[in-house]
């Protein structure tokens, strides 16, 4: 299937019929392969995104043309992200590399410049036939405190695509989601909604953020640490090559226990994507 240029059908179609598109950070070309074959096995439409300290070390044209090829050798959608983009400047560089989304992550404003900004770079994204995600106030800064519905929905209207809230989830821990609050945010924006720190997430929680118009959910931890853990492991491995089989399998596998979750898995099938 062709590589998505654009990811915005995908997070609509997400949206519209109730499920979450994962989306897995990746740093290497073993993890790139591991959760698009993940994504195969399960008939999954997917989203492979990177981190800026990752591309500090795998520029974005490289990942760009190395998740393409295995996009375009795939049964199912596969879209690139960047994700947690410190400024317009590094989003211009992906989307010039032909990534289908970026997220511009304003931690640093308060509400009004981050309105603004949006408002000014979301047309320039959307004439790169791109999607844009923007953290919502309280993401970043203050992360235990519930994002507020009215400032996502103000940067809803300003032009974000996606509107990535806090409302539990954890980086790099196992979390419960504030229900409540999710779905105050659902019946102010009524659009996709995103949820970071997606490793720990239960799919009991999964299942009701995808009735509250969640289409994306970031992961992250799950795949490092079956990565982490295959190189601690490692000392009875006779080649590099046995070491990179076994981190294939168990990126994988923390891959596709995320797909289930999401409810992502045998949606590819009835796909209407371009």
């Amino acid at each position: 299937m062709p590589y998505l240029e654009d990811a915005r059908p995908l997070y609509r179609r997400a949206f519209d019929e109730g499920w979450i598109v994962p989306a897995f950070n990746v740093c290497s070309a073993e993890m790139i392969f591991a959760v698009a074959r993940a994504a195969e096995a399960l008939q999954a439409p997917i989203v492979i995104q990177t981190y800026p300290a990752d591309l500090a070390l795998f520029p974005a044209p490289h990942v760009h043309a190395l998740v393409r090829s295995v996009a375009e050798e795939a049964s199912v959608p596969i879209a690139l992200h960047l994700d947690h983009g410190v400024d317009e400047a590094m989003g211009r560089t992906c989307l010039a590399a032909g990534f289908g989304s970026v997220m511009l992550d304003g931690a640093e404003d308060d509400l009004d410049q981050l309105v603004e900004r949006v408002r000014t770079f979301a047309p320039e994204v959307h004439a790169a036939n791109a999607a844009l995600e923007v953290a919502a106030d309280g993401f970043s800064v203050a992360f235990e405190e519930a994002t507020d519905p009215e400032a996502a929905w103000r940067l809803a209207e300003a032009g974000a695509d996606l509107v990535a809230v806090a409302v539990g989830s954890r980086h790099g821990s196992a979390s419960h989601l504030d229900r409540e609050a999710l779905r105050a945010l659902a019946e102010r924006v009524a659009g996709p909604l995103v949820l970071h720190g997606g490793s720990g997430v239960p799919a009991d929680d999964l299942a009701f953020a995808r009735s509250c118009g969640v289409a994306k959910l970031n992961v992250g931890s799950a795949s490092y640490r079956a990565l982490l853990q295959t190189w601690r492991e490692a000392e009875d491995a006779t080649s590099h090559r046995a070491v990179y089989a076994r981190a294939n399998e168990a990126v994988g596998a923390a891959a596709r226990e995320r797909i289930e979750a999401c409810g992502a898995a045998n949606r590819d099938r009835s796909s209407t994507l371009p």
